[in-house]
Formats: structure tokens, sequence, C-alpha cells
């Protein structure tokens, strides 16, 4: 099974990412795929998140724009087992750096679910603030984060 699979497929992980579906291995491969043609493309993508010290796919953290709203928003996704551990934090700062310094980027957002307190908690950690609740493809309550350079 492909290694990102493994990880759509945990309901606890995909609670919250998108309208909180699993996704088997085609619907895995398609979003891999389109990922790397978006990074080839435009210089930028989810990309994928390893452990430095086995090499091992755990999640991916990356740009990309949300829908049709013209924004640039910043993402992560990790699988359960490296949850707690600074680890999206790390990535999402690394991730926000390179959008802002090397892509140029001067406003980058991020939503999540009112209950997911944990993506939050990153979104404040990296710089980011709280702006407004919105509604997103048909979801209500979904918190609107954003970060601007001057």
């Amino acid at each position: 099974m492909l290694p990102f699979a493994k990880i759509t497929t945990n309901p606890e992980v995909m609670k919250y990412i998108g309208m909180g579906g699993l996704w088997g291995v085609p619907q895995a491969t398609e979003v891999v795929t389109k990922r790397i043609k978006q990074g080839s493309e435009r210089g930028y993508c989810m990309w994928a998140v390893e452990l430095i010290e086995t090499g091992a796919l755990i999640g991916h953290c990356g740009v990309q724009w949300l829908g049709d709203t013209g924004e640039i928003e910043i993402g992560w996704m990790l699988d359960r087992p490296h949850w707690g551990k600074g680890l999206a934090t790390e990535a999402a700062k690394a991730v926000l750096a390179y959008a802002m310094g090397d892509l140029g980027f001067k406003r980058i957002v991020a939503i999540t679910h009112a209950e997911n307190r944990a993506s939050s908690k990153i979104m404040e950690k990296i710089g980011m603030h709280y702006e407004k609740t919105i509604e997103w493809k048909g979801l209500e309550g979904i918190l609107f984060y954003v970060i601007e350079t001057l």
C-alpha cells in the first residue's frame, strides 16, 4: 500500500481534513500525483514530511491555493503516532519561512475546524492570528487564521 494511503485511511488523522472522509489508495495516489504536478509547475505544494532518523513518511506540510479564494493556505497533516511531539510546528515554521522568504508570499492563511484545538495552537505558535470564523464548503464554524508581512 502507498505509504501516504496508510496515513489517509486513519479516521483519527482524517477527522478534520477536508470533509473528514478517508482517502483510499486511489484517492491518495491521485492527491500525491496532483501535488507532484503542482510542485513542478508552481514551485510549491504540500510536501512530504519524513523522519530525519529513518526517512519514513509521516505526513505532509506545505502551501497551496485555498480553493477559489485567491489566498495561499498553509496546511499540515501527520500520522497519529507523531502527534504532540512538535513535529507539525517544526514543519510549519520551515514552510512558512520558505513561503514568505524564497517564494515571496506576503499573506498566508490557514483554516481549521473550531474543535481542532491542536491545529489552532500550531497556527498561533507559528505567528498566525485568528481573523474570523467562516463557512467552508458547507461546513460551519471554520476558523480562519492569517499571517502577513508588512
